[in-house]
């Protein structure tokens, strides 16, 4: 369905106006003329009258509906963009929820792993204190000093996976360098002399 449009209806307006202006000036000029015995010229020239305002009427409508399409066309393209802007926006949003819940969520299991290895780590320290008292040197010594490696190596491990962490600030799986891997450099190959 075309909406109302104003300067379409002030077209036919005029439009229907002539005709019947030209067919009531046909009708009296024939009537004064006294051309009731030619008829069929009365009747060719009424007929040629409608085909050139249906021509023109054709030619209003067929300028309201490019005109309409246009509008059309228009307002579906905003809406088109608002919509790929509206997804956008909550595909980053949900990119962005879904990271942060991710290292929720990782930094839960981490606090989880450190817990139970610490209370690991103490259970074999207070084992290795106790085989001391009770005159087993050996395996005591070796129980504590195992133990203090592995919370040395632990916490090492720790502190550079921190530093690592908070120096980037992109998404995990995209390397800000993607020339090297971190922590290790590239080695290039010198040609040996021969």
């Amino acid at each position: 369905m075309i909406p109302f449009s104003l300067p379409a209806f002030i077209k036919f307006l005029v439009g229907v106006f002539l005709l019947q202006g030209t067919t009531a000036l046909l009708v009296i000029s024939a009537r004064d003329a006294g051309l009731y015995r030619s008829g069929w010229l009365v009747v060719a020239l009424g007929m040629l009258i409608g085909i050139i305002a249906a021509l023109w009427f054709s030619a209003i409508t067929s300028h309201a509906n490019a005109h309409s399409f246009v509008r059309a066309s228009e307002k579906f393209n905003r809406q088109r963009d608002y919509l790929r802007r509206k997804a956008e926006k909550e595909k980053v949003k949900e990119i962005k929820d879904g990271h942060r819940q991710l290292l929720r969520e990782s930094k839960r299991v981490q606090h989880r792993s450190t817990l139970k290895l610490g209370s690991a780590m103490a259970g074999i320290a207070g084992l290795g204190v106790l085989l001391l008292f009770t005159q087993f040197m050996t395996l005591g010594l070796l129980a504590v000093s195992a133990t203090g490696g592995a919370l040395l190596g632990y916490g090492i491990r720790a502190r550079q996976g921190r530093t690592a962490d908070s120096g980037s600030g992109s998404l995990p799986g995209r390397p800000e360098d993607q020339g090297r891997l971190p922590g290790r450099e590239k080695v290039v190959s010198e040609p040996k002399p021969e």
